[in-house]
This record gives C-alpha cells, sequence and structure tokens, in this order.
C-alpha cells in the first residue's frame, strides 16, 4: 500500500516535470527571438549532460546510491545565463532519466522515491540558485565567482535539506521507522554531496577560463573522491560480513541456538530504528548484538565449568574478547552491559546502562524464549512485558511489540 502511495506521487510529480519543461522550453523559445537554435541547442546539450551522469550513482553513508546529476545540474547553473535556460535543461533532463531508468532498467538499486527526492530536491536548487545569485549580486558588491559559490552554496544547502525531508516522508510510509531515524540517516550523506557539488561548481568556474581542461580539473578530483566512496561502501559491507562471520562461532560450536546472534541481531536493528535511535548507534548495536555471545566460547575451558559462571560473566569474556579490536570499544561495552536489568528498585532507570544494551537484552531474551523454551511470538512478548517491571526497558518491550505487529507475526 505505501509504496503504491509513493508510487502513484511520482508519478504525477513526472508529469508536472514534464509539463513544467514544455512551459520553459515556449517561454525560452519566446524569448530567444532570432537566437532560437543557439539555446535550444544549449538547453539540449546541458539536459543530455545531466540525464547521462543522474544515471551513474555513488554509494552513500545512509545505505541509498546518490545520483550525480546535480553534479552536472550545478555546472549548468554556473554557465547557463538565464534560469529559464536552466529550468529547461533540469526539467528536460528529469523527464528523460526517468524514463530511461523505467523502461531500459538503469540504476539499480534506485527507486521510485528516489527519483521524487532527485526531482523536489533539483527543482528547489534552480529556484534557489536563481534568486539567490540575482539577490546577491544587487545588494552585495562581491566578484562574480563569489557570487556564484554563495548562490551555489545556499542553494546547495537547500537541495540537501529537501532530499533528506523528502527521504524522510518516504520512509516514514513505514510504520516501523522512525521519522528521527529516517532523517539523520539522509544526513549521513554530506560528504559524498558535497563533492558533488564542488566538482560541478569547480567545473563551471573553470570552463570560461581553462575551456576543455576544466573537464579534466573537475573529474578528477570527484573521481579519486568516488572511488574512495566505493571502497567504504565495499569494505563496510565486507567488515560486516567478517562481524556475521565470527559471532556464529559459538552456535557452530554448539555453545549457543543455531541462529540465535543473526535473529537477535535483526530484531535489535528493527527495534533501534522503530525507536529513532542515531544511524552510528543502530550499526554499534547490530554489532554488538550480533557478538553478544560470543563469550560462550569460553566455555569449552573446563577450568570455568568447574568454577560456574553467570550470564554477566559470558558478557564480560566476550567484552573483553571484542575489545582486542580498537574499532570495537564501543561495541564491547555494549555486549559488557547487556544482562544488566534497566533499572533497580527504588530507581527510575539506571543512567549507565546505553539504550542499545537494553535492546540487546530484549531481541536476546524474545529468540531464547521461542527457541530454548518453546513459546510462541505472543508469549514470547508476554513473558518480556512481565519483565519490565525491574529487567527489561517497558519503552523497548512497547516497541518490539510494534516492530512485530508491523511484520505481521502477531496481531494489533
Amino acid at each position: 500500500m505505501a509504496e503504491s502511495r509513493i508510487k502513484v506521487l511520482t508519478i504525477a510529480t513526472w508529469f508536472a516535470t514534464l509539463v513544467s519543461a514544455g512551459v520553459f522550453v515556449a517561454v525560452g523559445v519566446a524569448n530567444a527571438g532570432g537566437d532560437t537554435l543557439p539555446w535550444l541547442l544549449d538547453v539540449a546539450l546541458w539536459s543530455i549532460a545531466i540525464t547521462a551522469l543522474a544515471l551513474i550513482t555513488v554509494p552513500a553513508p545512509s545505505g541509498s546510491r546518490l545520483s550525480l546529476g546535480i553534479g552536472a545540474g550545478v555546472a549548468a547553473s554556473v554557465l547557463l545565463d538565464d534560469p529559464v535556460s536552466l529550468g529547461a535543461s533540469i526539467s528536460i533532463a528529469l523527464v528523460a532519466s526517468w524514463l530511461i531508468q523505467r523502461r531500459l532498467g538503469v540504476g539499480v538499486g534506485r527507486r521510485d522515491g528516489d527519483y521524487l527526492a532527485d526531482a523536489l530536491s533539483m527543482a528547489l536548487y534552480g529556484v534557489i540558485y536563481s534568486y539567490s545569485l540575482e539577490l546577491i549580486v544587487v545588494s552585495m558588491d562581491l566578484q562574480p565567482t563569489w557570487s556564484v559559490l554563495a548562490a551555489v552554496t545556499l542553494a546547495g544547502l537547500g537541495w540537501f535539506g529537501v532530499r533528506a525531508v523528502v527521504a524522510a516522508f518516504v520512509g516514514l510510509e513505514r510504520s516501523d521507522l522512525a521519522g528521527r531515524y529516517l532523517w539523520l540517516l539522509a544526513l549521513e550523506d554530506w560528504a559524498v554531496v558535497l563533492s558533488m557539488f564542488a566538482g560541478g561548481a569547480l567545473f563551471g568556474l573553470a570552463w570560461s577560463v581553462m575551456g576543455l581542461w576544466a573537464v579534466a580539473v573537475a573529474i578528477l578530483p570527484y573521481a579519486f573522491a568516488h572511488t574512495a566512496f566505493e571502497r567504504y561502501s565495499s569494505t563496510r559491507v565486507t567488515y560486516g560480513q567478517t562481524i556475521k562471520a565470527l559471532a556464529q562461532i559459538p552456535e557452530v560450536a554448539g555453545l549457543a541456538p543455531l541462529g540465535h546472534s543473526t535473529r537477535t541481531s535483526d530484531i535489535a536493528v528493527a527495534i533501534a530504528q522503530e525507536i529513532g535511535l542515531k544511524p552510528t548507534a543502530v550499526t554499534e548495536l547490530e554489532y554488538a548484538a550480533l557478538m553478544h555471545d560470543v563469550g560462550r566460547i569460553t566455555l569449552n575451558e573446563p577450568a570455568i565449568l568447574r568454577a560456574g559462571f553467570t550470564d554477566e560473566d559470558i558478557a564480560r569474556w566476550g567484552a573483553q574478547i571484542i575489545a582486542e579490536a580498537p574499532y570495537l570499544q564501543r561495541v564491547s561495552e555494549l555486549v559488557r552491559l547487556q544482562h544488566r536489568p534497566y533499572r533497580s528498585p527504588g530507581v527510575e532507570f539506571d543512567p549507565d546502562i546505553p539504550m542499545t544494551s537494553k535492546i540487546i537484552k530484549v531481541a536476546s531474551a524474545y529468540d531464547q524464549a521461542q527457541i530454548e523454551e518453546g513459546l510462541s511470538p505472543v508469549e514470547s512478548l508476554e513473558r518480556i512485558h512481565q519483565g519490565s517491571a525491574y529487567e527489561f526497558d517497558p519503552r523497548v518491550a512497547a516497541s518490539l511489540r510494534r516492530v512485530l505487529v508491523f511484520r505481521g507475526v502477531i496481531a494489533n
């Protein structure tokens, strides 16, 4: 249902963009007079450039892929003489890129919501740039280059803000994702966005001075950045896969139920996203939930079995193992605190226990109730609610229920 609403809204935006393209072209032709052909050639050239780059995407920290079309749009805004030419170029490019992506399947991983965000943010960029440049030139005694950079900066901030808002709006069609989480997730893409805007502005400013050499001046620095973003994305995926593999060691050794770490991580991440934790905290939580039972590998030691142990001991041993990796210091702390009750009698809550550790505790207990005790999902959830006086944070328990309802595991 949610996807169909986004699809309808995207198609409506596409038709509005198509109408806008027709209006811009009609106005531009009327204004051009005897220079109609050169004007049309300029618009066609920039439309093709923006369309071509819109089909190329770069991985972003949020997990999405951002279109490079805005880079060409920034260059067009700097080099085109009037707002009508810019509006026509952007509108035609948006119409063409959507048709190519839909009909030819170009742009893997791009969804209707991505096009919606691109269309609205690029339209706003063109409006803000045109009006802000005119305002800056009239009201401030700045050199042309600085005026252009100031206008690009203001329009870029508008583009970034609108894109983040649209991304959050599209995500809110899912009731299990908090708006705060979606907004903060979109804001994490700032480095990729900055590189695209810098490349486009550099090309636009260098063209009049360097000609074709401006292509190399703009593309080479961005190419290095693009490669870095691709490698970061690949490294991040590999890192997560490695942690997931290491987390299965206790299960393979028969010291923990098979699949328990993966299921715990899945539920824990869903709860964190529903509550609205920061994306960085969600990533740390995912790693900690995967490795929350890694301390069980010490249970192969006969001396430990003879001396006895508690869940807190296992958590502490696991934290010590994880802490050997400097990058996972924060994750090790979450694992160490995972078995602590969320509060003690007479105390409203324990400030030393982070929300992420409380989430791991609930997610692990929910899965264990089903796997080790054979309880149903409803009975397992009821077990969590019964322990909400001291053991389990009631906010996390309530979030778990909402997640299970959204997934259709239990009835509303």
